[in-house]
Formats: C-alpha cells, sequence, structure tokens
C-alpha cells in the first residue's frame, strides 16, 4: 500500500466523486514511482481513474488502469464513471439491507436453537450478535473495538487467525476446528468460525461470517418456540416450561409473569399431562434429553 501512489487520490475521489493520477501526481512522480514503472508498465498499463462506491458505512475504489495510447482521462469519460460510481452505489445500499435482512433471520434462527452466535462483517468486525452470545461475553471474551477477542493469549492469537482467513475465504477456512476460551470463573468456551453460507450472497453483504459460541457445561433447553412444535403447549405453558427447566422457581415466575401461584400449579399440572413426567426433575430431564437430537449441543 504505501508503494501504490493511487492511494494519495483518495481524499480526491471523496471529495470529487472520481479521481485520476494526474488530480493528485504529477507525470514527473509517475515516471519515477515504482508501483507504475514496476508493477503497471509491464502490462502496457499507465492511466488511472477511481470512483468511490459503497452505502454509507464502507467504501471501496474499483481502480481503472488503461494503456498509455488511450491517453489520460477525458472531462467526458469523468462524468461518465460518476454515474456509475452512482448506480453502484445504490446497488451497495441494497446488497447491505438484504445481506443485514437475512443475518438478522439467521440470527433468529440460532437463538431458537439456544446457540449463541456472533455475526461478522468482512474486516472480521462484529455486526449482530444474539442474547445467547451476549451472556457469554465477560473479561474473558468481550468485544473490543467492534473485534472479538479473549483474555487467553493463545486462544487470542488462534481465534484472530480464524476470523482472518474464513473473512478472506483462504484456502481451507471452511472447516471447522475448534478453539478453546479460557474463563477465570467457569468453565472453558469452545468456539467455531465458519463462513456465513446463505447469508453472504454478495460482496456487498455485511455479514461474511459466524462464530458459534459453545458452554460445555451449560444446560441447554429446547426454547419455548420449539417446545410449543414439539408437544402441545399453549404459549404460556412452552415458556412457563423452559424458564422452570433454567433453574426458576414457579413462585418467582408467577409474580413475574403476572399470574397467581395456583394458577401457575395448573399450567404446570397441564405441562407435565403432556409431556408425561410427574415432576419438576423429570421435566428437566425430559427437556435436557432432547437437546441433543435437536443439535443444541
Amino acid at each position: 500500500m504505501n508503494r501504490d501512489v493511487r492511494f494519495n487520490g483518495v481524499g480526491v475521489m471523496l471529495k470529487q466523486g472520481v479521481a485520476t493520477d494526474l488530480g493528485f501526481v504529477t507525470l514527473d512522480i509517475l515516471r519515477s514511482d515504482p508501483y507504475s514503472q514496476e508493477w503497471l508498465r509491464p502490462f502496457g498499463l499507465k492511466w488511472f481513474a477511481g470512483v468511490p462506491v459503497g452505502d454509507g458505512l464502507e467504501k471501496w475504489a474499483p481502480s481503472i488502469q488503461r494503456s498509455e495510447e488511450r491517453g489520460p482521462f477525458t472531462m467526458e469519460e469523468l462524468d461518465q464513471l460518476r454515474l456509475l460510481s452512482r448506480g453502484v452505489s445504490s446497488a451497495a445500499a441494497v446488497g447491505s439491507a438484504l445481506g443485514f435482512a437475512r443475518a438478522e433471520a439467521a440470527l433468529e434462527a440460532f437463538e431458537i436453537s439456544n446457540k449463541a452466535v456472533v455475526i461478522l462483517n468482512r474486516s472480521g468486525e462484529a455486526v449482530l450478535l444474539n442474547r445467547a452470545a451476549e451472556r457469554l461475553l465477560c473479561d474473558d471474551l468481550q468485544i473490543r473495538n467492534g473485534h472479538l477477542t479473549c483474555r487467553d493469549t493463545v486462544a487470542r492469537r488462534t481465534l484472530g487467525a480464524a476470523i482472518h482467513a474464513v473473512c478472506k475465504s483462504a484456502p481451507g477456512s471452511e472447516l471447522l476446528h475448534p478453539i478453546r476460551i479460557t474463563r477465570q470463573n467457569g468453565s472453558a468456551i469452545v468456539a467455531f468460525v465458519t463462513p456465513a453460507r446463505g447469508v453472504a450472497l454478495d460482496v456487498f453483504s455485511p455479514c461474511q461470517a459466524f462464530v458459534i459460541l459453545i458452554d460445555p457445561m451449560e444446560r441447554r433447553i429446547p426454547s419455548p418456540e420449539v417446545l410449543q412444535k414439539l408437544f402441545p403447549l399453549t404459549p404460556t405453558e412452552a415458556r412457563l416450561a423452559y424458564r422452570l427447566a433454567t433453574g426458576h422457581k414457579l413462585h418467582d415466575l408467577a409474580a413475574t409473569c403476572g399470574f397467581s401461584y395456583e394458577t401457575g400449579r395448573n399450567h404446570l399440572k397441564s405441562i407435565f399431562a403432556k409431556l408425561g413426567v410427574n415432576s419438576q426433575s423429570d421435566l428437566v430431564a425430559a427437556l435436557v434429553s432432547i437437546a441433543t437430537p435437536l443439535g443444541i449441543f
């Protein structure tokens, strides 16, 4: 980057909507510029024009190079490039919006299956995360300056390398390798970095990778939405079953959910009957036992 004189035109490009080499350097500089002489000239290229393309959050600069014989870009050609920039930028904005919509749908799917996930953009920055991932963030695992990082030095380097490889589509990056992230208070977390297939459909998509976080010691229970699909539970019964199985007490739930303790007991009896269990411990065992086949672990 330091050797590429074209980067000197970024300011001009952003201000004027287009930039050419003669707009920010002289012919003498072009004749002595290592990048122009060592990289472009052997291919018969010399004159440069660049336009900014982006959706407001990110900017790209497609580089257009042509031969010395064709001469510098004319004013008419620069006007055409400005129009091209606006059209592609509009497409980028639409692509970004659709990408976020797909990412939010994926995030909801992870939430329903009780999987903690952080969604990253092509720069490896965290753009979305679900509630399950938020619960795992701590001093040992946090998002700092937009990037997922951890206290453990080895894990931090391994995680950073995996994120870089996946976001840059490096060969072999599609293979899942567990990354062990130690915690001072609690068991280690296991992280998997994977491409966001089905979400990142084009270059404009803001979401390129998933970081799936797993706490092996956490009690995993199917979400209320899943419970309703598996058993003939009402929405209230599904929410109550989920909260009881995750360690909440019926008395406390009655107070927070707005019904009496006796009403809660009636809901609980109905849950027991529909699931074929006789106690709260049996209920927990039943829900945990179906978590693994569902892929929640």
